[in-house]
């Protein structure tokens, strides 16, 4: 018999993919969606339309299921919504919960300082607690920044510009995943539960830096150093104001957490589960790929 999936938040960036690897896999997938959602989902996955706001609601479509995949935006879902699921699968007796991570390493003391993980690392503690009272386990998955959606749109290269802005300098490699193998690590944890219970677990496609990637895409460009430490700075100057701007706070520090020396973005060899998990690390030609995408 397949493992039971509940998938809350299957659209957005990371949902699709976390959907496409978990039928792939095999697993009997059931989305959760909002009440008055319009939006279709691959046939082979069952859905149902719950009430956020609504704990029983929740609970009532969490009832059965063995483990609970959020893909809900921390940071951008309110934090209520995210602690009440992880209520309902305790209420529901799910086994497995792996929440909205799938990004920089909170677990780093440094990372877990800013802002913009707060959220997270509520999250995070929230479960702790639900581990020492219920049943209820959990996987914090670690990716690295999603190098497929980075490329694409700019965010740990950008190449719209007549300058191409090298975060202190471009030359510290991180670890880096595609969102396809944000699914595959996903089910990797699934498949191998005892292994990743009450745990971060890293994994990652790609250990480059942005001068690597620079070489890669074949654009020859002017560069700029841009400070991390600088970029910190902003994030806080912009929330001191009346009516901060949530990109550029969330932009700033996500930038220092991926590129700023002391944040744990480059994965140590010894914590990677790629070969648990059979993710395989991208070649030099996958790399180039994805800049002729």
């Amino acid at each position: 018999m397949s493992i039971k999936v509940a998938l809350v938040g299957a659209s957005g960036n990371v949902g699709p993919a976390v959907l496409e690897q978990l039928l792939i896999a095999g697993f009997d997938v059931t989305v959760l969606t909002r009440q008055g959602s319009d939006h279709t989902f691959d046939p082979r996955a069952h859905v149902a339309k719950v009430d956020y706001e609504s704990l029983d609601s929740i609970k009532n479509a969490l009832t059965g299921q063995e483990v609970v995949v959020s893909t809900l935006n921390a940071g951008a879902v309110p934090l209520a919504i995210h602690l009440r699921i992880i209520d309902a699968a305790v209420a529901a007796g799910v086994k497995r919960f792996v929440p909205s991570e799938f990004g920089s390493n909170t677990v780093n003391p440094q990372t877990a300082k800013l802002p913009v993980f707060g959220d997270k690392i509520n999250v995070q503690e929230h479960l702790k607690k639900a581990s020492q009272d219920s049943g209820l386990s959990y996987s914090l998955l670690i990716t690295g920044p999603f190098l497929d959606w980075g490329v694409k749109n700019g965010f740990i290269l950008n190449l719209s510009g007549p300058v191409v802005p090298l975060y202190d300098g471009g030359e510290r490699p991180f670890s880096s995943t595609t969102l396809s193998g944000v699914g595959k690590g996903v089910v990797g944890i699934i498949n191998n539960l005892d292994a990743t219970k009450n745990t971060a677990v890293y994994i990652d496609e790609a250990r480059v830096s942005q001068k690597e990637l620079l070489r890669l895409s074949g654009k020859a460009t002017d560069t700029e150093i841009v400070a991390t430490a600088d970029l910190e700075k902003e994030g806080f100057e912009e929330l001191k104001k009346p009516s901060p701007n949530p990109a550029i706070i969330a932009t700033r520090f996500i930038w220092r957490a991926i590129f700023g020396e002391g944040f744990g973005s480059l994965n140590d060899p010894q914590d990677v589960s790629n070969e648990l998990f059979g993710l395989k690390p991208l070649s030099e030609e996958e790399l180039r790929n994805l800049f002729a995408k």
